[in-house]
């Protein structure tokens, strides 16, 4: 008698496919377990049109790995010191977009995928991103807002020229 054929259960959405090579490198089992979260939320939200464009910012990363934002900042940072991602887009915080990235082990626009993690060395990051911190900004004056918009020759709400239209309107 033959054996039976066990039915796989059909299941909705993607799958994200692990290789052996990608894990059993030195620069994946140097990350850290909330890394290794990060970049599988990467994989997930991975589609192959989509390379380059991958997006997801430090606050909702911090959300979906359950961990503070500084961590999460952190583990992007060591992301792409060991190569698995790199910047294609910085952060725009004034219009509220977050920052665009490419996983390196995929193809992108129809290239082959660089692998930038296989040159990662301990001690040697592959690519070093600037470091942000409220210490380098820490003791410096900010510019008073008020003040920039004023020297902006009659453009800007507060200029010389709108402050004195509103002051005669009201006489």
């Amino acid at each position: 008698m033959p054996p039976r054929r066990i039915k796989k259960p059909r299941r909705a959405g993607y799958f994200i496919l692990l290789h052996e090579e990608i894990l059993a490198s030195p620069a994946y089992r140097d990350l850290t377990p909330a890394a290794r979260s990060l970049l599988t939320e990467f994989q997930r939200i991975y589609r192959p049109t989509r390379n380059g464009h991958l997006s997801i910012s430090v606050v909702n990363a911090a959300r979906l790995i359950r961990v503070n934002k500084d961590t999460a900042s952190k583990e992007f940072r060591s992301l792409a010191e060991h190569g698995f991602i790199i910047l294609t887009r910085g952060e725009y915080w004034q219009e509220r977009l977050a920052r665009e990235w490419r996983l390196t082990f995929e193809p992108c626009n129809g290239r082959e995928p660089t692998d930038d993690w296989k040159r990662w060395k301990p001690g040697q990051p592959v690519v070093t991103l600037p470091k942000k911190s409220r210490s380098q900004t820490r003791g410096q004056s900010r510019p008073n807002p008020r003040d920039s918009l004023s020297e902006n020759k009659g453009q800007g709400l507060l200029s010389e020229r709108f402050m004195d239209s509103l002051y005669q309107e009201k006489q």
